[in-house]
């Protein structure tokens, strides 16, 4: 589900808003989109904040023109901060994917195009930092 339809109290915009900084630390040509998917009455994809990261042009270093980050959460009716299950990213220049990484098993980027070392770290990096980000309230707490 598109990011900014899934935040329910200010926690998780926290969390919304803390995702975008992170990932444009590593990658600051980006502009960060909290609404990728046209359809928002998606009951389906309420286990998910999605959201899409659009570089100026095509580079051989990332090799693609946005990246697609989805964040598989819990889902919890709570109103509290739901545990980070897996991230899922995916490399695109439209109509195709060119390369992916899932944070489950073993984190293994595959596709026909994958981004130049320095990047695929970075990439790497922002998702070991999300998972810091999600594990801790505002407060510094753990969950």
């Amino acid at each position: 589900m598109n990011a900014s339809s899934n935040v329910s109290n200010v926690e998780i915009a926290n969390k919304v808003a803390s995702t975008a900084v992170l990932f444009r630390k590593y990658f600051p040509d980006a502009s960060v989109n909290f609404s990728p998917w046209e359809n928002l009455n998606d009951e389906s994809k309420l286990d998910t904040l999605d959201f899409a990261f659009h570089f100026p042009g095509w580079s051989p270093l990332i090799e693609c023109r946005a990246i697609l980050l989805q964040l598989r959460i819990e889902n919890v009716n709570d109103n509290r901060v739901p545990k980070l299950l897996g991230i899922i990213m995916r490399g695109m220049i439209i109509p195709s994917e060119r390369w992916r990484v899932a944070t489950i098993g073993e984190w293994e980027m595959t596709g026909t195009h994958l981004p130049q070392k320095e990047q695929k770290d970075n990439l790497f990096l922002v998702c070991k930092e999300l998972y810091k980000l999600f594990s801790k309230t505002s407060t510094g707490n753990k969950n």
